[in-house]
């Protein structure tokens, strides 16, 4: 053997390209059901409605059947669509939800109702959420839902920019508001929980509004209380929706804190949300900003929800090298994230913002179904260490249904045994698993055993799997 070769396969073994037949990397995970974390209420996506192309799509009991079944979404975000509500109106108190024109724009308001309403047929627990990204133009300073172009503020005020609401129409705003989910229940679509700005440090060319640190408070609090009169006290607010890495000063901690330092905005906040991007486009999924955005919040009792960002590339196995897969292990286990709603359902190719194709299944989709699939909304999250490592592991344990379900990627190319533990978990007898490979699409693969509260199992490189099981 020439020196050469004998060097070629040292360097293939440090990088990790070979490995020799039978031989096979180790991890060892013990989950323990004693020890949890947050309550799971579950995944979705956006819906955007831009062109009919779209609203025709969303209008098929396929694609309904889809988005509910087949990928297991149980939450819904839907644009509160300034433009439907263009009347000027100087007392706030005739703001009034029968004068909204739904159809307005080729009908955009109205297939946000309408995918609703369907969707709900199919499952009556889904959780519909809206987000305002621009309120009616003639409320604003610059009388326009969108701005000339893009750009920033900072939480401690506005600089020279205009596209935000006039303060002397604050108390309209939120009327608008409330009178928006009158509009949704009215109609058979009523809203789990609402939030008054999307990316709200942010103007941009398209339909958006910003608020600094003390107006956004000073909304909130007044956002719950005319909801609270209106009758709809159980609708939460969730906010204030900037991006969870931005935590520099003047950035999303700097609006948290502002929430925080008054006691009536922190009341009137239901849940902490922030969007899983660097700048609004590019995908942010590191475990470092969810975990930091959660320390941060973590002493308000709020939940977290991740309600917008990229997820990556649709080709294998982008899904789980930085793509879908990460997104929600790190949201779910290092920021304990209790709701994960990224940016849109579908588009008409492959894209980075949705995580199908039209109606086509991608291995995107099928990683994202790991989890949609699988963790049902009252699950809870349990302890499986360690989360992070070659093999990243999620244990989530459904205390009504009894159903146990273990998330683990591979992103490795070596084939690793993983070898689990159960803790505190009586009465696991078998788990069912799935696989997403180069070759399989959430795939049933058969079996494993658990004896004496341990079971064994081979990770195919490069792949995800769903470890799924009853607690007898």
């Amino acid at each position: 053997m020439s020196v050469r070769f004998v060097w070629v396969i040292a360097l293939l073994f440090i990088l990790g390209i070979f490995v020799p037949a039978g031989s096979a990397y180790s991890v060892d995970v013990t989950v323990d059901g004693a020890k949890r974390y947050q309550n799971i209420e579950g995944f979705g996506t956006c819906l955007i409605a831009w062109t009919e192309r779209f609203r025709e799509l969303y209008r098929t009991e396929e694609f309904q059947r889809i988005y509910v079944e087949g990928v297991g979404c149980n939450m819904l975000r839907v644009n509160m669509w300034g433009p439907a509500f263009e009347k000027p109106t100087e007392d706030w108190r005739q703001i009034r939800c029968e004068d909204f024109d739904m159809e307005a724009n080729g009908g955009r308001p109205r297939i946000f109702v309408d995918f609703g309403r369907d969707i709900l047929k199919i499952n009556p627990e889904i959780k519909i959420i809206g987000t305002v990204w621009s309120p009616p133009a003639w409320m604003k300073m610059n009388k326009s839902i969108t701005d000339k172009r893009s750009n920033a503020i900072r939480a401690g005020g506005y600089g020279n920019f205009n596209n935000r609401v006039n303060p002397k129409h604050f108390r309209h705003f939120c009327k608008w508001m409330a009178e928006y989910v009158k509009i949704h229940d009215k109609q058979g679509v009523p809203f789990y929980a609402v939030s008054p700005g999307n990316e709200v440090q942010f103007t941009q060319s398209f339909e958006s509004c910003v608020w600094d640190g003390r107006d956004y408070v000073t909304i909130l609090i007044m956002l719950r209380k005319m909801l609270n009169e209106e009758g709809y006290s159980h609708v939460k607010i969730f906010g204030p929706e900037t991006m969870t890495s931005h935590m520099y000063e003047g950035g999303t901690g700097s609006y948290v804190k502002t929430i925080m330092d008054s006691p009536k905005a922190l009341e009137a906040l239901d849940v902490f949300a922030t969007h899983g991007y660097e700048d609004g486009v590019k995908a942010e999924m590191s475990a470092t900003s969810s975990g930091r955005f959660w320390d941060m919040i973590k002493d308000t009792s709020k939940p977290f929800w991740i309600t917008e960002g990229g997820t990556g590339g649709h080709d294998w196995p982008s899904p789980i090298h930085r793509g879908i897969g990460n997104a929600l292990h790190n949201a779910l286990v290092a920021g304990n994230c209790s709701a994960f709603v990224p940016w849109q359902v579908t588009e008409g190719r492959e894209s980075i913002h949705a995580i199908m194709v039209m109606s086509r299944y991608t291995p995107k989709t099928y990683t994202a179904m790991h989890y949609s699939k699988f963790i049902r909304p009252g699950a809870q999250r349990i302890d499986a260490q360690p989360g992070f490592g070659a093999v990243q592991v999620g244990a989530f344990f459904h205390e009504k249904t009894r159903d146990l379900t273990v998330v683990a990627i591979n992103p490795t190319g070596q084939e690793q045994t993983l070898n689990l533990a159960f803790n505190n978990l009586k009465g696991l007898a078998s788990l069912k698993v799935y696989r997403t490979s180069a070759s399989e699409n959430l795939q049933e693969v058969g079996e494993v055993r658990v004896s004496d509260n341990k079971a064994t199992f081979q990770m195919t490189p490069q792949s995800i799997v769903t470890f799924s099981g009853k607690i007898t």
